[in-house]
């Protein structure tokens, strides 16, 4: 309970430490479609994942001021696939560096979730410990819960969820209550980058890392696809 009790003080910390400047961005390295849970699980573990963390870790560090990049199961209707989260990057930065990420991973979408107090908009976070913590995407479904990020810490569950209205605060809350977890929550506003098309996804994605770069004069672009940026999921790996 101890144990319990400081994972959770740590994580509030974090959140509040966080949420006056900071965005979350959510990303994946996927282009599989109909993933099972089992299949996106597994995922974590591969080349694509690792290298991707580490392609994330190699751009935030030059471009965010406290960046942490986690490994994560995103959650969309009745798909689960390998993910990403990145905090500690201010607005702009989070988009760029989702952009450059995207185009990296030939991604169709990433969400960018930027803290602002009065919003009606929310990230969700419930925390809570499970004995068998593989099983989360699946009793979130079976709760209604279809849209989300999972971060696993052991046992520990970290949730992270965007509410755009409050149509779900009561399912959530009682997720929270049956888990003996918490729910805290971040104000703020979600945006969704992308097209469903993936051409013409990877045309927007472009367009807006070329404007970023031509007003801030700088130009991590040109590292895609690299070997540079290749080898170091090879050295993750190792």
């Amino acid at each position: 309970m101890i144990a319990r009790a400081v994972a959770l003080a740590i994580l509030i910390s974090l959140l509040a430490a966080l949420a006056p400047a900071q965005s979350f961005l959510f990303v994946s390295p996927n282009t599989r479609e109909h993933m099972t849970d089992q299949s996106a699980l597994q995922s974590l573990d591969s080349f694509e994942q690792e290298n991707f963390l580490a392609v994330a870790r190699f751009f935030s560090a030059r471009l965010c001021s406290k960046p942490q990049v986690q490994s994560t199961e995103g959650m969309d209707g009745a798909n689960t696939e390998n993910s990403a989260m990145i905090s500690g990057c201010s607005s702009g930065s989070a988009r760029y560096l989702g952009e450059l990420l995207a185009r990296y991973g030939h991604q169709k979408w990433i969400l960018v979730f930027d803290p602002k107090s009065g919003s009606s908009e929310r990230l969700v976070v419930l925390s809570f410990n499970s004995d068998h913590p593989s099983e989360t995407p699946g009793e979130l479904r079976a709760q209604g819960i279809k849209a989300g990020t999972v971060v696993g810490e052991g046992n520990q569950v970290h949730i992270y969820i965007w509410v755009p209205d409050h149509s779900q605060d009561a399912v959530l809350q009682a997720f929270a209550q049956a888990r003996h977890g918490t729910l805290e929550e971040i104000s703020g506003k979600g945006s969704f980058i992308g097209d469903d098309q993936r051409a013409r996804a990877q045309q927007i994605f472009d367009q807006q890392i070329q404007l970023y770069e031509r007003v801030h004069h700088r130009s991590f672009s040109k590292l895609l696809w690299s070997k540079q940026l290749h080898d170091l999921g090879l050295a993750a790996a190792h």
